[in-house]
Formats: C-alpha cells, structure tokens, sequence
C-alpha cells in the first residue's frame, strides 16, 4: 500500500505533531499515525511519503543506524528513478512517549534551542494546581496576546528591552517592554466569543495579569536544571502610570430615582439590590435563592458566586479573594423588594434573570437596557457614560459622604485591604473627615484653641529636640487602650 497526499494529514496532540493517515485494508484501524518532536519533521515525512510513498517512509524511518537509512533512502530513490541532488537527509525523528526535553544544544550560546511556542505549552502542562477557570484564562492569554508575538522566537532572544548599543542587538530578538507591551497598551478589549470591541482598550489590570501570567512561564525556563536563561525578562516592569476610568455617583435619591423610574421594570429590583449592597454585576448574576436570608432577625445576603463566561458559556464560580466571599446586611427597603421577586423560586434558583428567562448577560443588559435608561435620565444629575459599575461606586460614595468608617465599607465591597478602599475613593473620605473635624470643633470648649487648616507640622525646640525618641508608640497603642 503506497498511500500520498492529501491521504496524509497533520494533527497537533498535546507535545506531538502527528502525521495520520486512513487504512482501507480490512484489519486494520480506521487511522493510524506517526508522532513526531515537531511540525517540521512530520512536514518532512509528509514530503517523503509524497516521494517514496508510505511503507517506503515507514522502512527508513524505522531504520535505527544512519547510514542503513540513508542507504535505504538512495535505493528508493533509484527505483523510481529519482536521484538526490545532495547527500540523503537524515530521517525525522520519531517523537518518544511523553514531554519532550526542553533545550537542544544550540550552537549560538545565546539561543536555548526552546522555542516560546513549546516553554508556553510546558508551562500549561504543568499547571496543575489551578483551577479550570484559571487555566482557560491562560490558554486564552497565549492564544491572543503570546503566542501571536513571541511564537516561534528561541526564548533566549526574548528580552525585556531594547540594548542601547546597535552592536549589542542580537538577529531576531523581541523585546517585552519596548515590543510587546506597546502593542498590548494599544489592543481593542474582546468580547465573550473573541471578537474585538471597537473603540476599546485593554485594561492595565488585564495587561498586568498577561504579564504576570509571562513572568510565570519564563519561570519554568529559569527552573530547568542547568536553567536555559540567566534572568527573567518579563520581570521588573512596570506599565505607565494613567488614569483610572472617569468614576461617575448619583448624588442624591431623586438621581437614582430618576435612573430606577427609566429601566425596565424587569431590572429594577436589580438596580435596587446592586446600589443597597455594593456588589459586584456578576455577584448579582451568580446570586441565587439560597444565598439570600431575608427572615433572619438583621436579613443578610452571602456573597459566594459569581458568574461569569468561561469557555464560551456561562459558569458559577467562586470570587477569586477571600475577601469577596462575605456576607452583607439588607436594608429593610432591599428586603421588601426582594421578598416577591423570589417568592416561589426555587433554592437553586437565580434570583435576577433576564426578560425572557435564565441568567443575566452582562452585554445583553449592557446594549439593551442599561444604557437606553442612561440616555433617559440624562437631565436628572445621572451622568453621560455612568456604567453598572458605578451603582457599586455610588453605594460606596453614599456610605463614606456619610461619615461611615472605610473599614466597614471596604469590608461591604469585598476589598481584601481598607488601603484599596482609600485609593478608590480618597476624595470622599477627605470630604467626610472634614466633617468630623466640625463636628469635634463644635463640641470643645470656646476657649481651646482652634485650627481651621486641621492637623499641621510643628518645629520642635532644641530642648525638645535633645530628648529620647520612643520607638513603640504607634497606632497598637490605640488598640491597647
């Protein structure tokens, strides 16, 4: 049997390239194949087959000595009356059960012989300790934003930048700061199904997770024994500073009023639950019956899941920190809306759904609700471009307006530290400590004195100056008390 192309194809399994091709004789499997290290040595079998045909291939490639091979290669050659221009090439390599080894020995001392294409498919296979979710955001990672940069390149020329000597650039080198990442900060945002979003930008969040998710793969070169590179060259870099998306509250009840009266009567509840609690749209999409409390003697929610699009459907998964997995009290105007809202469901059941049933689609609700309730409240102090995002923004602002401890309201929000509540939202909480100055203002004697500019910087004395500085007060003492 003497089987060519287009008989023969090439499908890529895990470390192997495989070469199949279809049995018609009766016995034998449907298919077989031929694994190979590469798609350049399957491609060669391809090409002898071509020439030779399949058994003929077989023989020389089952053929363990050099020479026998090439021997054998000649005398197929000869019989079909093709003789090779140069000296036979050397059969392709058959790949071996499991991983292939990493490095090869090249003859540059700077190449490592590994390819990015094969480090980032070693570093996949060696995930084994994240979940599901996770390594589908990897393989999401490499499949449009690594691999279709750093592909092939040998990984030994891969550098964080650009040498500032001409001479010192070496043939074929990439750089991650002075490449890669410039292309990253201009790349569109893709939507659920992987197609680019017009008029987008990637986040710095989202690029600083790509580049975390690089450093960890450069990791597993520098882990190797001997390792393959001295450094890490996805390590140390930071994005330039910018500007936090615009932050957009409701002042008041008569805005969100106004937002609530113009949405859709499905969603209102929704709006309702997002602005009382502070949660996250996919913690509102992942909530379900069971996770609500509303007869207990102060009614609460748990926050548990989120839901979110994975693997081209929708999932329940868990809040990736701790701290967003925590458990929120309802104000009493919440509870009531929420009562007929899942009055018959069932304790699996999702408590907000979409119009026409199931769970909420972020850009279903985005395009066809959200927005045209935006535009409608427009002249109500609701801003041009609020998002859904900005009911948690305004839960936040209402509270800390309020003079509500950060620490209270980071832990409603989920944030893992008062710190991230601080940056977030620093103007507001200077806003409400300015009040508190008032309020302990007015309440001390007339005849202290008082300080309109609030806590300031004093010039000691030299007496005060010479005496001992005591190391252990600071803020533990305040608890100790």
């Amino acid at each position: 049997m003497s089987l060519k192309p287009p008989s023969l194809w090439i499908e890529k399994r895990g470390h192997q390239h495989r070469v199949y091709w279809r049995n018609s004789l009766p016995g034998l499997p449907a298919r077989s194949y031929l694994p190979f290290y590469g798609r350049a040595e399957a491609e060669k079998f391809v090409g002898m087959a071509a020439l030779l045909g399949l058994d003929s291939s077989r023989q020389v490639l089952d053929t363990d000595d050099p020479q026998a091979a090439a021997a054998l290669l000649q005398a197929a050659l000869a019989t079909r009356g093709l003789a090779p221009a140069d000296p036979a090439p050397a059969p392709a390599r058959l790949a071996p059960a499991g991983p292939p080894p990493l490095s090869a020995a090249p003859s540059d001392p700077r190449l490592t012989g590994v390819p990015f294409r094969t480090l980032w498919q070693t570093f996949l296979d060696r995930q084994h300790h994240v979940e599901e979710g996770t390594l589908e955001d990897y393989t999401s990672y490499g499949t449009y934003h690594l691999l279709p940069f750093f592909g092939d390149t040998d990984i030994g020329l891969i550098l964080r930048t650009k040498p500032l000597r001409a001479a010192d650039v070496p043939a074929g080198a990439v750089y991650i700061e002075d490449g890669w990442l410039k292309e990253m900060l201009k790349k569109e945002r893709r939507n659920n199904v992987g197609r680019p979003i017009a008029g987008t930008i990637l986040s710095h969040k989202f690029i600083n997770n790509v580049l975390d998710v690089l450093g960890q793969c450069f990791d597993v070169a520098l882990a190797e024994r001997p390792p393959l590179l001295s450094d890490n060259p996805a390590r140390g870099i930071r994005l330039p500073k910018h500007d936090r998306r615009d932050m957009h509250f409701l002042n008041d009840a008569a805005a969100y009023a106004a937002l609530r009266a113009a949405m859709h009567g499905h969603f209102q509840v929704l709006l309702d639950f997002l602005v009382g609690t502070g949660a996250r749209y996919g913690e509102a999409a992942g909530l379900l019956v069971r996770h609500l409390h509303l007869d207990a003697e102060r009614p609460y929610v748990d926050i548990r899941l989120a839901l979110k699009w994975r693997g081209k459907k929708w999932k329940l998964g868990r809040p990736k920190t701790r701290s967003s997995i925590r458990r929120i009290l309802l104000p009493s105007r919440l509870v009531e809306v929420l009562r007929p809202l899942v009055a018959g469901k069932g304790t699996d059941d999702h408590v907000f759904t979409m119009v026409e049933g199931g769970p909420l689609h972020h850009g279903n609700f985005s395009n066809r609700y959200w927005k045209k309730a935006v535009k409608a409240a427009a002249g109500a102090q609701v801003p041009k471009g609020t998002r859904v995002h900005d009911l948690r923004h305004t839960h936040a602002a209402w509270l800390l307006s309020a003079g509500v401890a950060p620490l209270v309201v980071a832990a409603r929000l989920g944030h893992s530290s008062v710190t991230t509540t601080q940056n977030v939202y620093g103007h507001i909480t200077t806003e409400a400590d300015d009040r508190a100055i008032d309020i302990v203002d007015g309440r001390l004697p007339e005849v202290l004195a008082r300080d309109d500019e609030g806590a300031t910087l004093v010039e000691l004395t030299a007496a005060e100056k010479r005496l001992p500085v005591f190391q252990d007060i600071d803020d533990e003492d305040d608890v100790a008390a």
